[in-house]
C-alpha cells in the first residue's frame, strides 16, 4: 500500500557511500504474521478429495495462510503480493523461510523450511490416456534478490513431490540454488504414472535452505492439474493458459506518499492536486499461442465501506501480443473529487481489466484495489517491510540518523514518530527520534540542529498485532512547510558495537528529494542499483490539538467499567479519537478508523495493567483518563 514518494537511493550504491557497510539484509521475523496464525489453527483437513480441475493462482486471500480449499494448513507459507519480483500474476504463494507466526524456523543452519501441500485430489479411475498435466510457475529469490548458493555442505532448493498408491512422498523435480534470483519460469509434468492415479493423491512443494532468516525464498503461482484440452495444437501446452492478469501492486492513491492526516489533505488549495496522476500496475499475457489478445481497462475510486464509486480514466495498449509481460496500466486519478470532511477515510481505488475471459477460476486476477488511509500520518511505506536497514551505532563513523522529508499544507504539530524495529535483534536498544527544520540557507535540506529529539528503549516486544512503535514527544512539535522526521543513535553516551535494524519496504518507490543521511553533515545518496523501498518512518500528527480540556470539562467524560475485566471499556462523552498508552506513555492501542467516536473501545487484545486513555475532542482538546485492566 506494499508513497510521500522518496527516492529509493540504491542500497548497494550506498555500500561505496560510506566508510562502514549499511546493513541491507532478509528479515529474521515478522510480527505482522502472527496474527495469521490462529486462523491456520483453525483450518481441518476436507471430508471430501478434490476434483480435476485444481487450480490457484493466489489471487486470495490478499495476504495470509494459502486458502484451506485447496491447501493443508499450516506449512509457513505466505500468500501476498508483496515477495516476488514480477510475478505472472498478482498473488504468489511465498515459502518465505519463516514460519505462520513470523518466527524463524531455527538459529542457525541449513534445514527443512516451508511446505505448500495440496488437500488429496480424487484421481481415481484415471488413465494415462486422459493426459493430466500437472503445470507451475516458479521463482528462486525475491523483491530483495537472490538467495543463498546450494552446496555440498548446505542445500538450498525446491523440490516437488507427489504422493503415491502406498502414501509414500516421492519427489519428482528439484531445484538447487544457484544464488542468483531467477525470472519466473514454467514447468510442466505429465501425471500418467499409475501409482498417482488414485483417490487420494497429493503434491507438496518443500524448501529447503538458512532456518534463521527468510533470506531463502521462493514463489509458486498458478498452480494447474487438469487434463491436456483438445485445443490444437495439442502438442503446446502453453495454449492451455489463455489468461491476462495483474502482475504488479497498484501504486498509491496519492501523488507523494501512501498517507496523510485527512485534515491536511482538506487544506491542501487544491485536493485534487494530492491526488497521483499516474497510478498504475502490470498486467501479462499468459497465452503463447501467437494470437493477440485486446485489452479494455477501467478505474474506480470508493470512500469504504459504502461511499458512492466515481471512474478515473485509464490506458492500457488495445491489444497484448502473444506472452507480452508486464505491460503498463495507468490511471490519472488527479480529476477525482474526494470528500472533503474531517472525519478520518479509508480509501480505495481499484483496476480492472475487460479481455473478454469467461474462465471464472481466471476472471479474479483481472482486479486490483489498494487502500489508503486519510487519518493522522504521514507515510511513505505500505505497512509490510521485505528486507531490514539497520542504523550504525553514534560511536563508530558513518550514518548517524536517517531522515524522510515531509510537507504540511497548513501548520501543524507532530505528536509522534512511529517506527518499525526489526525483531529481536532491535529489542533493547536506545534510539533517538528527532525532527529537522528545513534550512533555508542550504537548499531546504534538514537544519543540522533538530528542533526536537525523543530517546526510546526499544520493548521486548510490541503489543500483540501491532508492528509499528510509537514514540511520543514530550511536547507536540510545531511544523509548517517542509519539515524532516528521522531517527538515529542520537548522543546519548550508550557506546555499543551493533546497528539497530528497522523494517525497510521494497515495494514503495519514493522522490528523490526525500531521504537524507547524516553522516556527519547532510546527504543523499545517489545512484540506483537496488530496488526502489521506503524506510518505515511515520510522523503522527495531531491537527493543532495544544491543550488539555479544562478540569470541568475532563469531569463530564468517564470510562466504565473500571476496573475492567473483558477490555469492551464503555466512554461517555461525545469525543473523536482515541489512544491508549501504557504506563510509560508509549502508545499501545489506536483506535481504527472505521470505529473512531463509538461509545465502546475493544481493549480485549492488551494484557491486564493500568493504562492511560487519551481521548481527542472536536474542539482540538484532550482528556485523559485512567484505566485498569484485570484479567
Amino acid at each position: 500500500m506494499k508513497p510521500l514518494r522518496f527516492s529509493l537511493i540504491s542500497l548497494l550504491s550506498l555500500l561505496s557511500l560510506v566508510a562502514r557497510a549499511q546493513d541491507v539484509a532478509p528479515l529474521a521475523t515478522d510480527p505482522g504474521r502472527a496474527a495469521q496464525l490462529p486462523a491456520q489453527a483453525a483450518m481441518a483437513l476436507r471430508e471430501q478429495a478434490l476434483s480435476l480441475p485444481f487450480f490457484d493462482d493466489f489471487t486470495s486471500p490478499q495476504e495470509g495462510a494459502p486458502k484451506v480449499q485447496n491447501w493443508l494448513p499450516p506449512g509457513g507459507v505466505l500468500v501476498n503480493n508483496r515477495m516476488a519480483f514480477e510475478p505472472p500474476t498478482r498473488g504468489v504463494a511465498t515459502l518465505d523461510g519463516l514460519r505462520g507466526n513470523g518466527l524463524a524456523y531455527g538459529a542457525g543452519g541449513y534445514s527443512g523450511l516451508d511446505t505448500l501441500v495440496s488437500q488429496p485430489i480424487d484421481l481415481s479411475g484415471r488413465t494415462a490416456a486422459d493426459q493430466l498435466f500437472f503445470g507451475f510457475f516458479w521463482q528462486a529469490g525475491n523483491i530483495r534478490g537472490g538467495l543463498n548458493s546450494s552446496s555440498s555442505s548446505r542445500q538450498v532448493s525446491l523440490q516437488l513431490e507427489f504422493k503415491d498408491n502406498t502414501g509414500s512422498w516421492r519427489q519428482v523435480w528439484i531445484e538447487r540454488s544457484t544464488g542468483q534470483r531467477t525470472a519466473f519460469r514454467q514447468k510442466f509434468i505429465a501425471v500418467t504414472q499409475p501409482q498417482y492415479l488414485h483417490g487420494d493423491f497429493q503434491f507438496r512443494f518443500r524448501a529447503i535452505g538458512n532456518v534463521s532468516t527468510n533470506e531463502d525464498n521462493w514463489s509458486i503461482d498458478y498452480v494447474r492439474l487438469a487434463p491436456l484440452q483438445p485445443v490444437p495444437p495439442q502438442t503446446v501446452i502453453d495454449t492451455l493458459y489463455q489468461d491476462v492478469a495483474i502482475s504488479k501492486p497498484l501504486s498509491s492513491l496519492l501523488a507523494r506518499g501512501s498517507a496523510m492526516p485527512v485534515w491536511q489533505f482538506n487544506a491542501a488549495s487544491n485536493p485534487a492536486s494530492q491526488l497521483n496522476p499516474a497510478t498504475f500496475t502490470t498486467v501479462n499475457n499468459l497465452d503463447k499461442s501467437g494470437f493477440p489478445t485486446p485489452l479494455l481497462t477501467t478505474g474506480t475510486v470508493q470512500v469504504v465501506p459504502a461511499g458512492s464509486v466515481a471512474a478515473f480514466p485509464t490506458t492500457a495498449p488495445n491489444t497484448l501480443v502473444s506472452n507480452q509481460q508486464q505491460v503498463r496500466v495507468e490511471g490519472n486519478l488527479s480529476s477525482v473529487t474526494l470528500p472533503n470532511t474531517p472525519e478520518a477515510k479509508s480509501i480505495r481505488h481499484r483496476v480492472v481489466l475487460i479481455s473478454n475471459e469467461v474462465n471464472p477460476l481466471t476472471l479474479p486476477n483481472d482486479t486490483i484495489s489498494r487502500v489508503t488511509e486519510l487519518s493522522d500520518y504521514y507515510a511513505y511505506d505500505d505497512g509490510t517491510a521485505e528486507a531490514r536497514l539497520s542504523i550504525p551505532p553514534f560511536d563508530q563513523p558513518g550514518n548517524r540518523f536517517y531522515a524522510l522529508r515531509f510537507e504540511v499544507n497548513r501548520p501543524d504539530l507532530v505528536r509522534s514518530i512511529r517506527i518499525r524495529p526489526v525483531y529481536p535483534q532491535a529489542a533493547g536498544r536506545q534510539i533517538t527520534v528527532n525532527i529537522w527544520d528545513a534550512d533555508p540557507a542550504v537548499n531546504e535540506q534538514p537544519m543540522a540542529t533538530a528542533k526536537a529529539s525523543q530517546n526510546v528503549v526499544i520493548p521486548a516486544s510490541l503489543p500483540a498485532g501491532q508492528t509499528f512503535l510509537e514514540v511520543t514527544f514530550t511536547t507536540p512539535v510545531p511544523v509548517s512547510g517542509r519539515f524532516y522526521a528521522g531517527y538515529g543513535h542520537g548522543p546519548t553516551g550508550l557506546l555499543v558495537s551493533n546497528s539497530i535494524p528497522f523494517g525497510l519496504d521494497l515495494n514503495s518507490p519514493v522522490p528523490a528529494d526525500a531521504f537524507w543521511q547524516f553522516t556527519p553533515g547532510w546527504s543523499q545518496p545517489t545512484g540506483i542499483a537496488y530496488p526502489a523501498g521506503a524506510l518505515m518512518l511515520r510522523p503522527v500528527l495531531n491537527n493543532n490539538v495544544l491543550a488539555v480540556a479544562p478540569a470541568s470539562v475532563a469531569a463530564t467524560y468517564s470510562l466504565f467499567p473500571n476496573p475492567n475485566t473483558d477490555g469492551q471499556v464503555q466512554v461517555q462523552g461525545r469525543y473523536a479519537q482515541a489512544v491508549v498508552m501504557d504506563a510509560l506513555g508509549r502508545v499501545v492501542w489506536q483506535q481504527p478508523a472505521t470505529q473512531r467516536g463509538q461509545p465502546t473501545l475493544d481493549l480485549s487484545a492488551l494484557p491486564g495493567g493500568v493504562y492511560l486513555v487519551q481521548l481527542a475532542l472536536n474542539d482540538k482538546l484532550t482528556v485523559t483518563k485512567r484505566l485498569v485492566l484485570t484479567k
